[in-house]
Parts: structure tokens; C-alpha cells; sequence
């Protein structure tokens, strides 16, 4: 009786969850773009919007608005698929710049922390600082001795 009882409960517990595993172990086949632009776009960020483009073919995929802190995301992007994202001034019809290319894949299927900021690189520029103001001291110390 114990023995009917253990086959049947063992044989309801692998159908109910047979279904899922397979749902829980397919890749995911979209991914999500997003970040901020807010170093190069200006108050109102609503004159501004983030296009997508492709990197391998021509033409425009998605457009979204900055929100108002300027952040953007794009949603439900199509797998494996390398992105450009370009930040575009409404009101001149212009595009400030392009960032990129991002890919994304069934591994990597997000990246949210883009900063639309034209190729500015923050590491670069604190090298370069620490270097000028290392050539200042030395200028100075020199001309005092």
C-alpha cells in the first residue's frame, strides 16, 4: 500500500513538473538595451530622442524619448544582434553622436548601463589629468631650487 502510494505521488510530482523544466532551460531569444545620455543631452531631455540601428545593416529599428532624468531603454531586441545606439536632437534633426557596437546574444542578453557620452572616455581624462598636474609639480619644484 505505502509502495502505491510513493509511485503514485513520485509519478503526479513528474507530471506537473516535466512541463516546466523545458520552459526553465530555453534560452532567452530577446534582450534589452538601456542607459543614460545625460552627459550630452540638455534640459529638457524631452527634446531628445535614442534611436537603434543595427551595426551590420542600414536603417533605423527603434526610436524612444529620454525620460525625464534622460534614461532610455530598449526592449524586446532580437538575438544574437550587435546594436548602435544613437543619441538625436529633435529640434535641429540632428544626431549628437553614436555609441556602440553592442552586442547581445543568448549569453549576453542585456546591457543597461550604456552612457551616451560621444567617446569620451572618464579613465582617459583622469590619466591625463594626473599627468599635467605630475608635469606641474615638477615645473614647480624645479623652478624653485
Amino acid at each position: 500500500m505505502a509502495l502505491r502510494r510513493t509511485l503514485a505521488v513520485t509519478l503526479t510530482v513528474g507530471l506537473v513538473v516535466a512541463p516546466v523544466a523545458p520552459s526553465a532551460a530555453a534560452a532567452q531569444d530577446t534582450g534589452v538595451l538601456g542607459g543614460k545620455a545625460t552627459d550630452k543631452a540638455r534640459e529638457p531631455y524631452s527634446d531628445y530622442t535614442v534611436r537603434l540601428r543595427n551595426a551590420e545593416a542600414p536603417g533605423i529599428l527603434k526610436t524612444v524619448p529620454l525620460d525625464s532624468q534622460g534614461l532610455f531603454t530598449f526592449g524586446e531586441l532580437a538575438l544574437p544582434q550587435r546594436y548602435l545606439v544613437e543619441l538625436f536632437r529633435v529640434r535641429d534633426s540632428k544626431v549628437i553622436c553614436t555609441e556602440g557596437p553592442f552586442p547581445l546574444n543568448q549569453v549576453v542578453t542585456s546591457k543597461t548601463d550604456i552612457n551616451i557620452d560621444c567617446g569620451r572616455n572618464p579613465t582617459a581624462w583622469l590619466i591625463a589629468a594626473g599627468a599635467g598636474a605630475a608635469l606641474l609639480a615638477a615645473a614647480t619644484q624645479s623652478s624653485n631650487q
